[in-house]
């Protein structure tokens, strides 16, 4: 094993254990129980534009390669 398996491997740990241990603070009744929130029921895309867009990316990476493209 080389010096960057160990530096990554350690950061991959570090940032876990940052991620592990801030998430379990919640946040306080005034931040989470107020007028002005977003509402995440209603997405922004539905599943169809979704797709579509997925097609098109797909569609477009496709044709590139196809002419050659790399």
């Amino acid at each position: 094993m080389d010096l960057n398996t160990f530096f990554f491997g350690g950061l991959a740990l570090v940032s876990l254990a940052a991620f592990f241990y801030l998430g379990k603070f919640k946040a306080s009744k005034a931040q989470t129980e107020r007028d002005d929130r977003i509402s995440w029921t209603k997405g922004k895309f539905n599943w169809r534009s979704c797709l579509t867009i997925a097609l098109g990316i797909f569609l477009v990476f496709f044709f590139l390669s196809y002419l050659g493209y790399s």
